[in-house]
């Protein structure tokens, strides 16, 4: 957004500052924290450092609150700072009463037969300023509004946002003649059986499974968000967690996707996963896909079987994933995933396609001060997520899986430094490289066969360097002031166009 009608939505967001004193204004401890909400990396150093708390199925996510540890006493060393930044964003939902820096809610109605009515408030917005350009408000700033309901086991939330989202007019309401628009990126109702050993929820969301920081390799964390029926099952004595997942991703044309997950701890300090996820199309659900209890890969051979004339209706397009995260010490991890989307063998007319993703993390301290670091590296051979029958692992034209798609290479490095609870500095530096073969190339069997390995035509190549200093002394203020630039070299793909764009950013996220 740019011009007037930026200024007048970054205007109604600075009144709101006024008002609103968030990360996550979270409603009871039956709901789920938000896949991306910055809480998560505190839950990442926690299981880092390796300090003595039971933190479950990290590589699948939304959490919910419950899964959390007391936090109740302190903990040593690097995890300190981790435990009260967490503890004051849920300790209203545990009764917890007197936490610094936690934020009360405008609205708080609570029954002694665990009925409770929720109502907050806030503004979530982030603006660029680059040379050569004019001011942008980054698409999704706007005003937030929650409300959560609980009544037993039973939760209703919602997360209302009136914000700015770029194309909104073509499908929304518009708000004060401009392209903010009434969405929801967050709004399921659920139940949550006894003790948090499983439970079920209908909305929409997004999902996360994976070890990975910035993203996943078949659900992640940066997709758009999307409507979804989630069954979850944890078997404790095995320390093993399950869940399944179905979606409609295109109502018209019945365009359905179901995944499932296993996740296991055979040990602490190690988690062992496998997902798979499938494409396919049908007017609803289809049971054998809704109940996830089988390989996908042998759901279309029972249909067929079951309907010999059906073959190509029953059609689907299967990926599976398989990724391991092991703390190899008290403040080191190193974890890995790879997915397989094809794989050719001697006498097949496809191509194999594939991906892959290694990370190593860390936290430490510095002069009794901590320190986090992580260096990750991605990698999508052609043609990933991508489907000659219209079957792609792809919502509103972007993956499901890692943002920059097939024939992409981006090795991550970022390291933070926090002096105090309420203080962080951080940088992280990137380098992208992308070929010509993204997700509107696809390859049809019987080809010519290609090397899905190396880049397709011209590499478009870009580094990136960001410093960032963050504010967050409450549960409910969090701000990031962060500088850098970006290098560009064959941007779009042309030979010698290359491009210096340095930036500045500034992100508010207000909850009360």
């Amino acid at each position: 957004m740019r011009g007037p009608a930026a200024s007048v939505l970054f205007g109604a967001m600075l009144t709101a500052c006024i008002s609103f004193l968030h990360t996550a204004a979270w409603a009871t401890p039956l709901d789920f924290i938000a896949v991306g909400d910055p809480l998560e990396d505190e839950i990442r150093v926690l299981e880092v450092s390796g300090v003595p708390v039971r933190l479950p199925h990290l590589g699948t996510r939304p959490l919910q609150v419950l899964d959390l540890p007391a936090l109740d006493q302190t903990l040593p060393g690097v995890a300190e700072i981790a435990r009260q930044r967490l503890l004051r964003s849920i300790a209203r939902d545990r009764g917890i009463l007197a936490v610094p820096g936690a934020t009360p809610r405008l609205l708080e109605i609570q029954e002694p037969e665990d009925e409770r009515l929720e109502f907050s408030a806030g503004i979530d917005g982030r603006g660029t300023v680059a040379r050569g350009r004019r001011p942008i408000l980054e698409s999704g700033s706007g005003v937030r509004l929650r409300f959560a309901a609980q009544v037993g086991r039973w939760l209703a939330f919602t997360d209302i946002d009136a914000a700015h989202v770029e194309g909104a007019d073509r499908y929304a309401e518009r708000i004060l003649n401009n392209d903010a628009a009434l969405l929801t990126d967050q709004s399921s109702i659920s139940y949550t059986g006894e003790r948090g050993r499983w439970g079920v929820s209908l909305g929409r969301g997004r999902w996360s499974w994976g070890p990975g920081d910035e993203g996943s390799l078949v659900l992640s964390k940066t997709s758009p968000s999307y409507s979804a029926l989630a069954f979850h099952l944890r078997i404790e004595a095995l320390r093993a967690d399950g869940m399944i997942l179905n979606a409609t991703l295109r109502d018209p044309s019945g365009m359905q996707m179901a995944a499932h997950r296993l996740e296991w701890q055979p040990m602490d300090g190690l988690r062992v996963g496998y997902t798979e996820a499938v494409r396919y199309r049908a007017s609803t659900w289809s049971p054998l896909y809704l109940a996830g209890v089988i390989p996908f890969s042998m759901v279309q051979n029972l249909l067929s079987k079951d309907e010999p004339d059906s073959l190509a209706a029953n059609r689907n397009n299967v990926i599976a994933a398989g990724d391991v995260a092991w703390r190899v010490a008290p403040g080191t991890r190193f974890y890995s995933e790879i997915l397989i989307d094809d794989l050719r063998t001697d006498n097949a007319h496809i191509v194999s396609k594939y991906a892959y993703q290694l990370g190593w993390e860390g936290v430490g301290t510095v002069r009794g001060t901590r320190v986090t670091w992580d260096t990750e590296l991605t990698r999508l051979t052609r043609f990933v997520y991508t489907s000659f029958n219209d079957r792609s692992f792809v919502i509103a034209g972007e993956p499901l899986g890692f943002p920059t798609g097939p024939d992409s290479r981006r090795l991550r490095v970022r390291a933070a430094w926090d002096p105090r609870v309420d203080v962080q500095l951080d940088a992280i530096a990137t380098r992208t490289d992308r070929g010509e073969s993204g997700l509107d190339s696809v390859y049809v069997p019987g080809s010519p066969r290609v090397d899905v390995a190396s880049f397709a035509g011209v590499v478009e190549s870009t580094r990136h360097f960001e410093v960032g200093f963050r504010y967050w002394p409450a549960s409910g203020i969090d701000v990031r002031l962060a500088a850098g630039s970006d290098w560009v070299r064959n941007v779009d793909h042309v030979e010698g166009a290359d491009r210096t764009e340095p930036f500045a950013t500034l992100g508010v996220r207000l909850t009360r």
